[in-house]
């Protein structure tokens, strides 16, 4: 299944590419793909968010296909978030007018920090190495992560219908994977 990351980030590039070739290729196109990588980051996120909460609250072939390719998802988030990068950095060197916020740049950068870190160490091999170290970062990075997709989806929200509604999907998967913990200690 490596085959999905390497085809996400070719797809997000093709998607990059096209926006970005206009003529005279400015702020709007860089801004353009950096909401359109944001989204096409957003979607396996969600998915690999969702996995392991979604296969035991309800066991099936689908949701157990859906585990087992968690790795691999969030790898596209990170083939995806490679793109997303590219454009923030071309942004904030060549159109920004303003100093980029200390709280964006930090939430922000922690982001993509612990995205790197976990597509580092998505092999057997880096989880045997780090032993529970390795289930504290992926824990929580995630968790970082979705705290960078809610505030930034949820800052429009009330401006924007797709915005509202990726602010619903965000909350509704922290809602399915805080389920899913009770249930298991119920259990």
């Amino acid at each position: 299944m490596w085959r999905l990351p390497i085809a996400w980030w070719l797809a997000v590039a093709g998607i990059t590419a096209a926006i970005v070739s206009v003529r005279a290729p400015g702020e709007a196109e860089v801004r353009a793909v950096i909401r359109a990588t944001a989204f096409t980051s957003a979607i396996p996120f969600v998915l690999t968010f969702a996995a392991s909460s979604a296969r035991r609250l309800w066991p099936s072939d689908a949701t157990r296909r859906l585990l087992a390719n968690r790795r691999y998802l969030g790898l596209s988030v990170a083939a995806s978030h490679f793109w997303h990068l590219v454009a923030i950095v071309t942004y904030v060197r060549f159109y920004a007018t303003t100093p980029v916020n200390s709280l964006t740049l930090a939430f922000g950068g922690a982001g993509f920090v612990f995205l790197a870190l976990m597509a580092a160490t998505s092999t057997n091999a880096a989880q045997r190495a780090l032993g529970p170290w390795w289930t504290r970062l992926h824990k929580t990075g995630v968790w970082v992560l979705w705290l960078d997709f809610i505030f930034t989806y949820m800052g429009a929200a009330t401006a924007s219908m797709f915005h509202a509604v990726m602010t619903v999907a965000f909350a509704a998967v922290a809602l399915l994977r805080l389920s899913a913990a009770v249930a298991a200690r119920a259990r």
